[in-house]
């Protein structure tokens, strides 16, 4: 491969490199006749298949390696989706910092980022990661903490932010889940859970033969290193 990306052909296919970096590999499969009449030939075509292979493994991992360790915002719900931070850092090695509990104005978050100071409505973004790794999601102008980023069901926690400590139990956290980084979370509990998928009555009995109890359906699966909800859900769709 080393020695074929040094011909005349690779001039040719870099030309289009930002359509590889976007990810569109079908756009870069559709011009592949026009751009070179390399491709005419069986041989070229399978190797011209296999550099946009490469490339396209070389961009997501990437992407993976500069997501790890990074801190950032997420300003849409596709964003989160797509794992896509803006104002990132990596904060193994750099500093910046994102507040959302500004005294007397609940409704922005402050990012300071490379000596500039920028403030964005929370209703208007999406959520965070913070220097911890945390992920939060704005809803109504209150962070909830995301417990399980990368699975189905999002799971949320909602805690106060302050509270006097005699009223601990009157603030105690609360939990949610979304179908999904698009939708509405709501209460978790298993009569909403039967709602949000009506007709999937196998997740219905599985969901009344694991959790007896609301409180239980945050349990974590250690074994499968993520929540038993999920992995209750994943082996009913599989």
């Amino acid at each position: 491969l080393l020695s074929y990306i040094k011909n005349s052909y690779l001039s040719t296919v870099l030309s289009s490199l930002p359509y590889a970096k976007k990810g569109i590999f079908e756009r870069w499969k559709k011009r592949s006749i026009i751009i070179s009449p390399y491709l005419q030939s069986k041989e070229m075509k399978k190797k011209h298949l296999i550099l946009m292979l490469v490339i396209s493994l070389l961009a997501i991992t990437r992407n993976a390696v500069a997501q790890k360790d990074s801190s950032g915002i997420y300003k849409t719900a596709q964003d989160f989706q797509e794992r896509k931070l803006s104002y990132a850092i990596n904060y193994k090695n750099e500093k910046h910092k994102i507040k959302d509990d500004i005294l007397f104005n609940d409704k922005i978050i402050v990012i300071k980022h490379k000596g500039n100071t920028y403030m964005l409505l929370k209703s208007d973004t999406y959520g965070y990661r913070n220097t911890n790794g945390e992920e939060f999601r704005f809803i109504n102008n209150k962070q909830y903490k995301i417990l399980n980023p990368g699975e189905y069901l999002l799971m949320y926690v909602y805690q106060p932010p302050s509270y006097p400590p005699k009223a601990a139990a009157k603030y105690a956290p609360t939990y949610f889940f979304s179908v999904g980084a698009f939708s509405l979370p709501q209460p978790l509990t298993i009569i909403n859970l039967k709602k949000t998928f009506p007709n999937n009555h196998a997740f219905h009995d599985m969901l009344d033969e694991n959790f007896k109890s609301d409180p239980d359906l945050i349990r974590y699966d250690d074994f499968h290193k993520m929540y038993k909800l999920n992995r209750i859900y994943k082996s009913i769709m599989e």
